[in-house]
C-alpha cells in the first residue's frame, strides 16, 4: 500500500502548528517536571476511563453474548479506576510508575534470558541487567521514576515535533 500526498497539501501548517506545539510542551515538561507530574497522572486516569467507557459501548453495540460478561466486567473496572486516578492524581501516578518501572524489569530478565539463551555476548547480559536496574529505580524510587517517566515523554513530545514541522514544511506549496 503506497501513500501518496499531492504537492498541494492546504493543511501544511496545521503539521507546523501541532509540531511547534508538541515542541512546547515538551520543553515546558523539562523546565516543569511536578506539574508535568500531575497532567499525566490526569491523563492516565482519562485514558482509562475512555477505554472503560469504549468496553461498555462495545458491549452495548454487541449482538454476540460470546465474551459479553468480560467486557462488561472489564468496562466498569475501567470507568471506576479512571474515575477513582482522575480524582487521586498521586494514586495514578504512583501506579504509572509503577507499570512502567515493572515493564523495564520484565524487559530487563528477557533481554538477560534472551541474550544467555542465544550465547550472545556480555554487553547484552549487561544491558538486561542494567535494564532491570533501571527499571528497579523507577519502582522503588519516587522522584527518579517520576522524573524518568517526564524526561521520556517530554523528549518524545521534542522528537514528534521537529518530526511535524518538518513534514509541515515539506508539504507546503512551493510558489
Amino acid at each position: 500500500m503506497e501513500l501518496s500526498v499531492d504537492g498541494g497539501f492546504r493543511q501544511w501548517w496545521l503539521l507546523l502548528i501541532r509540531g511547534i506545539l508538541f515542541i512546547l510542551v515538551g520543553i515546558y515538561m523539562i523546565a516543569s517536571p511536578a506539574t508535568s507530574v500531575v497532567a499525566l497522572g490526569f491523563l492516565f486516569g482519562l485514558m482509562i476511563l475512555l477505554a472503560g467507557i469504549s468496553e461498555l459501548l462495545h458491549v452495548s453495540n454487541s449482538r454476540s453474548s460470546g465474551n459479553r460478561n468480560w467486557h462488561l466486567g472489564l468496562g466498569i473496572l475501567e470507568v471506576i479506576l479512571g474515575i477513582v486516578f482522575m480524582s487521586h492524581i498521586a494514586t495514578s501516578v504512583a501506579i504509572l510508575r509503577i507499570l512502567v518501572g515493572l515493564w523495564f524489569i520484565f524487559r530487563g530478565i528477557a533481554l538477560f534470558n534472551l541474550s544467555r539463551i542465544l550465547g550472545a555476548s556480555w554487553v547484552n547480559k549487561l544491558g538486561g541487567i542494567v535494564t532491570v536496574i533501571f527499571g528497579l529505580l523507577i519502582l522503588f524510587d519516587v522522584v527518579f521514576g517520576s522524573m524518568t517517566i517526564i524526561l521520556f515523554v517530554a523528549i518524545g513530545f521534542i522528537i514528534t515535533g521537529f518530526f511535524n514541522v518538518w513534514l509541515g514544511y515539506s508539504l507546503k506549496p512551493r510558489t
